[in-house]
């Protein structure tokens, strides 16, 4: 992942969960913590490092995790059902909506406008955008059966700002 980034792309803040290996979607907390990213919820950057110690090899919480942001490039850990609607195809939105497992995404499938105004769903439309990762460079094959997880490389769009 290295060669994506800058330092200058990077803070570190606490992490309270053990990340086993770079790419895990982060949420912050408001300690001032980051966390693995739940489904549906804001997204603010991606692990750039797991937090296992050098010594044991054993991930751990509440450890520094380096954090990578908008508009790097970066690996991101994904989780894909079989009962996604299609493919994750190069070009396509991947975020925290509906994610099958915390700090994974999966591609991102929009709200439609109705064809007349309803607050209720430009609420939900504008909550959306706090969940998108970036755009997938890499295409994935959704599984036949079960889940498929992995790496994917994407274009990082994260933080979009959330509504104050």
């Amino acid at each position: 992942m290295a060669e994506f980034l800058g330092a200058e792309a990077m803070e570190s803040r606490e992490c309270t969960d053990a990340l086993d290996d770079e790419g895990y979607v982060l949420a912050l907390a408001s300690t001032g913590k980051v966390a693995k990213c739940a489904a549906n919820g804001a997204v603010y950057g991606v692990g750039y490092k797991s937090t296992k110690n050098p010594v044991t090899g054993t991930a751990e919480a509440n450890k520094q995790v380096a954090i990578i942001r908008a508009p790097k490039q970066a690996y991101v850990q994904y989780a894909i059902q079989n009962t996604d609607s299609a493919d994750l195809a190069i070009g396509e939105l991947v975020s925290m909506q509906g994610a099958a497992a915390s700090g994974c995404v999966k591609r991102h499938v929009s709200t439609a406008w109705p064809g007349t105004y309803a607050a209720a769903t430009a609420e939900t439309i504008d909550d959306e955008h706090s969940r998108i990762v970036g755009i997938s460079l890499e295409a994935v094959a959704r599984p036949g059966a079960g889940t498929k997880t992995g790496k994917l490389l994407c274009q990082l769009l994260c933080p979009i700002p959330i509504k104050q």
